[in-house]
């Protein structure tokens, strides 16, 4: 019985899978990431990726991870050639489909 439910309770709190939607990763003025890209959610709060899919991967992708209802932490990946998104945005508040702040915007849509 524990497999049981340990099987279901992975199937129930497993994020959904990335689809193509349009994206922008916008910093200090500069388009670093316009138009389609896969767009990954990574919680039910609304925290998602942008550009960072395994399968069809951005030079350019973020994260922004929900700290509470309109809030979050932004991070991207500054240098192209980089692997992890180690450059932070900042705290961005949501607007519509984009999160941004004085400096950034990150946006995605389906």
């Amino acid at each position: 019985m524990k497999k049981l439910l340990a099987i279901v309770f992975c199937l129930v709190s497993a994020p959904a899978p990335a689809f193509q939607g349009k994206c922008l990763i916008q910093v200090g003025g500069k388009d670093y990431l316009k138009g389609p890209c896969e767009v990954e959610m990574l919680d039910k709060d609304g925290s998602f990726t942008v550009g960072a899919s395994d399968t069809a991967p951005s030079d350019y992708f973020a994260y922004v991870v929900v700290t509470s209802p309109g809030v979050a932490d932004g991070s991207w990946n500054r240098d192209p050639k980089s692997t992890h998104a180690h450059s932070p945005l900042g705290v961005l508040k949501r607007q519509g489909a984009c999160w941004a702040n004085e400096k950034a915007k990150v946006c995605a849509t389906r």
